[in-house]
């Protein structure tokens, strides 16, 4: 059995870490009960959606033309982004 350790116990950085691990799970947790009302994409239903390779979407962040949040090692992508581009190219 693993012993865990309080949070007194934990230095800042683990504390951190283990916070954003939490939330991160509890976002994938969400993002997996709650499909069809989704608020945010992760990664791979960007590239998907977009029919874009890894390098793309991070060429695609790193010059702001997308969106992001970061929680730990997860990027997540807002839906309404998306929504929002394709109701516009249907107007044009």
């Amino acid at each position: 059995m693993m012993k865990i350790k309080s949070a007194s116990q934990l230095t800042d950085e683990q504390f951190k870490d283990m916070v954003l691990l939490i939330l991160s799970e509890l976002l994938n947790l969400h993002h997996k009960t709650h499909k069809t009302h989704l608020q945010y994409y992760d990664s791979a239903d960007v590239k998907q959606l977009l029919k874009i390779s890894d390098r793309t979407l991070q060429r695609l962040r790193k010059s702001g033309e997308i969106p992001h949040i970061r929680i730990g090692r997860k990027i997540f992508y807002p839906t309404s982004f998306f929504t929002e581009a394709a109701r516009d190219l249907r107007k044009e």
